[in-house]
């Protein structure tokens, strides 16, 4: 207790050090580029805002006070608005859009400062030449995790074999080359191909090029539903052989049957740090995920990618065995919502969770669910006919969103949302507006926990959720001069009304920005003003605790 009072103490003294700086010198007028009057100063540790003035020049803070007598080349009043550090996106899939959407307009209206890309295990390669493009400027700032998918994938190809002795060193130089080009880290999916194919092994090996580099780890583990207390133990265990952080991304439960779990894989995570693990997490605010519908069909029936997986279901006997394993899984998901698979109705549910985000070969199957298709060809909504669908599905590349998590108040959304060490993250991406059915977080995450889980159902703090926004994932990054309101620190700050922030996308229609953040600064620099973007790009590539 006693340790507590101490850490309190010196944490208010740090906050009261914060706003007590500099005023000018005795006779003297200060003369900054940026003044922001009147704001609520949410600074991002967690504590309570306070009334402020921010000053900034040569894009970085300079003063936080009352800055009463002042001048500024921009003076910017924000009464009855709330300033923050920029949201920091520790799981973007951004990489796969942002050089040809620059502007990031989707993000920027949400309040996003900074991008992680290279999430789940899928990155270039090259990301030395990929941060060089970048550096012609973005609407936000950038930063790379290598993508083990990505680097077997160069290396082996999307077969379901181990690594030769060459191979992985050859893996590894990968990773080293990354890692010295500015990656922050190594990232993996283990539940999809070609990720699925590597073993824990392979995962240490290369996760110990990164700990030189002082990088982490950032998984999406190699399952999310009965398995998933299984799969953190290996999450953790690449970490401590690796001698590296861990980052579980976008923790959750799809798995009705397991919904709950997250009690224990909280504990345990609270064990681990307990213990001296490094280990954090992520999450989006949702009751769906999203990614190819390839999940549903066995990984090994990848192996080789999809020419070869069209090979296989040619054969009526392989094609056979693919169908019943898909048919089993979504007999599964059935039976965890305690239905009777029998019922037709209970399979056009289970079918119904299912929906488009991505079909390029037939853009008006997007936004569809399973059954929609089915009665729209005319046929039944029957489990066979859904395994069908899906393995043709999977034979173009098709991305769906997938409703199968517990958003229920007190389910497991809440309860991880509500873990300390959980940073608010989208999983999302950039796109070109309109194109596509992408899940809804790509456009609302962080006004959807702003508005519906702080103002709304009061489940967090403004000041907690902001913290989780900006001081926790930079922490996790290990910046030091990013996600703070703090004199030195980048001036990389989202201006919003807590009154109004909301999310407005929908599964249903997902392109719409969010509203309420009125203006956002990169480096100092407005790329959102009075809710204009501006057209400036001051957003740059940045690595670990640097610009590139």
């Amino acid at each position: 207790m006693k340790g507590e009072t101490i850490s309190l103490s010196i944490r208010f003294s740090a906050l009261c050090l914060l706003f007590v700086l500099p005023a000018p010198a005795l006779g003297q007028e200060a003369a900054y580029d940026v003044l922001i009057r009147g704001g609520l100063v949410v600074d991002g540790s967690g504590e309570t805002g306070i009334k402020a003035d921010v000053a900034i020049s040569a894009g970085r803070i300079v003063a936080v006070g009352k800055l009463t007598d002042a001048t500024a080349a921009k003076v910017v009043d924000i009464t009855d608005l709330v300033i923050c550090p920029g949201f920091i996106d520790l799981h973007s899939h951004a990489d796969r859009g942002i050089l040809k959407s620059r502007s990031a307009e989707n993000y920027v209206r949400q309040g996003v400062t900074t991008l992680v890309c290279g999430n789940c295990g899928s990155s270039p390669t090259d990301i030395e030449a990929f941060f060089t493009e970048l550096k012609s400027g973005c609407g936000v700032n950038v930063t790379m995790l290598i993508g083990h998918g990505s680097v077997r994938q160069q290396v082996i190809g999307r077969l379901n074999v181990p690594p030769s002795a060459e191979q992985l060193e050859e893996m590894k130089r990968i990773v080293r080359r990354t890692m010295r080009a500015g990656a922050v880290g190594i990232s993996t999916s283990l539940r999809y191909g070609p990720g699925a194919y590597a073993d824990t092994d392979e995962i240490v090996e290369l996760a110990r090029e990164v700990a030189p580099f002082q990088g982490f780890y950032a998984t999406h583990m190699r399952d999310e539903g009965t398995r998933m207390l299984e799969a953190l133990e290996e999450a953790l265990l690449v970490g401590q052989q690796a001698s590296i952080p861990v980052h579980v991304s976008h923790h959750k439960i799809s798995s009705a049957s397991v919904f709950g779990l997250t009690r224990l894989s909280l504990d345990r995570i609270t064990k681990a740090r307990a213990d001296g693990v490094d280990v954090t997490l992520d999450q989006y605010p949702y009751g769906a995920g999203s990614g190819g519908v390839s999940l549903y069909v066995p990984q090994a029936s990848l192996s080789g990618g999809l020419e070869a997986f069209k090979r296989r279901i040619a054969d009526p006997e392989k094609k056979d065995a693919i169908l019943a394993s898909v048919e089993e899984l979504l007999v599964r998901k059935i039976y965890e919502a305690g239905q009777n698979p029998s019922n037709s109705d209970h399979t056009a549910i289970a079918l119904s969770r299912i929906q488009l985000a991505r079909a390029a070969h037939d853009e008006e199957l997007e936004g569809k669910t399973l059954p929609e298709i089915l009665r729209a060809r005319g046929q039944a909504v029957t489990l066979s006919n859904g395994a069908e669908l899906l393995v043709e599905l999977v034979t173009h590349g098709v991305r769906g969103i997938n409703h199968t998590l517990d958003d229920r108040p007190g389910g497991d959304v809440d309860r991880v949302m509500q873990f300390p060490l959980t940073s608010v993250a989208s999983d999302g991406s950039v796109f070109e507006f309109g194109r596509g059915h992408p899940h809804p977080r790509s456009y609302g995450c962080y006004p959807r926990v702003l508005g519906r889980y702080v103002r709304e159902r009061k489940l967090l703090s403004l000041e907690q959720a902001i913290h989780k926004m900006t001081e926790l994932p930079a922490r996790r990054l290990k910046w030091s001069d990013r996600g703070l309101i703090k004199v030195g620190h980048w001036a990389d700050l989202t201006i919003l009304d807590p009154r109004i922030i909301a999310d407005k996308a929908t599964f249903a229609d997902p392109h719409q920005h969010s509203v309420g953040v009125k203006h956002v600064m990169i480096q100092g620099q407005f790329v959102l003003k009075d809710g204009r973007m501006t057209g400036e790009l001051p957003g740059q590539p940045v690595g670990l605790g640097k610009e590139q």
